[in-house]
């Protein structure tokens, strides 16, 4: 990433705000994937892949995935994308992008999509409900930016394509392979390829508060034994039988309420939410499961951990305490651990977590030991 690119300049005046061009902000950007190879996930099945075309002039289509070798020889000459989410997790090289955003939190990147498209091609006037990074790969892209619509205006779905249907462009740029253009939530936007050309796509993670309602009270349900129910608060004859009165529910709202309000409980819950594997199958235990002494014998000589590319990892910070959640799980460790953890939870400064630090630390190396055994770290 270019060095001159002031990140505390862009999180003040930028983000969230308005949508920016940065040139070069990465200079002398090439491909971390041949487009060949991007066909070649997009014919996998577990790999989340889409194919829009533009019929005619304002029709568009969708395809899902996985795809043929035949579905991509019989392409027009123009007028197509093809569209392969998470790239990051399957390819090192594209991963690399993903760690240079650091300066947002990690936990906030969802991942990085690449797209490539013949000339003409895009997805159509749209706009997103998160923020996203469209770094321009080989080729040009011109990107025609509108004002930022209000939530519920509608996206018209053509074949399953969403497609703004009064789109009024304010600005227009056309980016060079190294620029990228930064896009705030509900900016519209459109993208459209000169030529053949590839874009990365990073984006940010922005569950709505549907999501986390539905994910949340699922596990206050799961915790919730049986026994716990209704109490008449104060049992007494009803001057009518048939009418629901406030006073019998105030106390089972505010049980209900106390549940809600519990924010330790509701992070605990959220850093295993947001941590949950988007491609589990990434995650290959060892079938001879690795004991303690034999982790620290190995990080003593050349070996190295790594994460899996398809494993997420973050930690919080508590009193006395912390808690590492890896992969949809949670856990628990001593607050004076914090400086290894912290460590740990990047991808690139991982290898300097050495047997020296965790023979300090029994509680990590456990932890470690069970993670590198159910495959979210590679002991390489």
């Amino acid at each position: 990433m270019n060095s001159e690119f002031d990140a505390a300049d862009f999180l003040q005046h930028d983000w969230q705000q308005r949508p920016r061009v940065i040139r070069q902000l990465f200079p002398g950007f090439t491909d971390a994937i041949a487009p060949e190879e991007l066909a070649g996930l997009a014919c996998e099945e577990y790999v989340e892949s889409r194919l829009i075309r533009e019929r005619e002039t304002g029709r568009w289509s969708l395809q899902h995935g996985p795809f043929s070798e035949s579905d991509f020889t019989r392409l027009p000459n123009a007028g197509w994308t093809v569209l392969v989410q998470a790239v990051d997790q399957w390819v090192p090289e594209v991963a690399a992008i993903r760690q240079q955003f650091a300066f947002i939190p990690q936990w906030r990147i969802e991942d990085v999509m690449v797209s490539y498209a013949a000339d003409g091609g895009g997805v159509g006037p749209h706009y997103d409900y998160y923020d996203v990074f469209l770094l321009q790969g080989s080729g040009q892209r011109r990107w025609r930016v509108g004002p930022r619509v209000a939530p519920e205006t509608p996206l018209i779905n053509q074949d399953g394509v969403g497609i703004l249907p009064d789109f009024t462009s304010v600005e227009e740029f056309i980016l060079n392979p190294g620029d990228a253009l930064y896009v705030p939530p509900q900016f519209a936007h459109w993208g459209t390829s000169l030529g053949a050309s590839t874009c990365y796509s990073i984006g940010f993670r922005a569950p709505s508060v549907a999501d986390m309602l539905e994910g949340y009270s699922d596990d206050l349900i799961a915790a919730s034994p049986a026994d716990q129910r209704y109490v008449d608060s104060t049992p007494q004859r009803p001057r009518q039988p048939g009418r629901l009165d406030a006073d019998d529910l105030t106390a089972t709202f505010a049980e209900l309420q106390r549940r809600f309000a519990d924010p330790t409980r509701f992070q605990r819950w959220f850093g295993g939410y947001c941590t949950r594997p988007k491609y589990p199958e990434l995650r290959e235990p060892l079938e001879v499961p690795l004991q303690r002494d034999a982790l620290l014998q190995a990080l003593s000589g050349p070996a190295t951990l790594q994460h899996n590319a398809g494993s997420r990892f973050i930690y919080q910070s508590l009193v006395d305490s912390l808690v590492l959640f890896v992969d949809g799980e949670a856990h628990d460790l001593p607050a004076e651990s914090e400086m290894a953890v912290a460590l740990l939870c990047v991808a690139t400064t991982t290898a300097t977590i050495g047997a020296d630090k965790l023979s300090d630390h029994p509680e990590l190396s456990d932890c470690i030991v069970n993670l590198v055994n159910q495959g979210s770290l590679l002991l390489v």
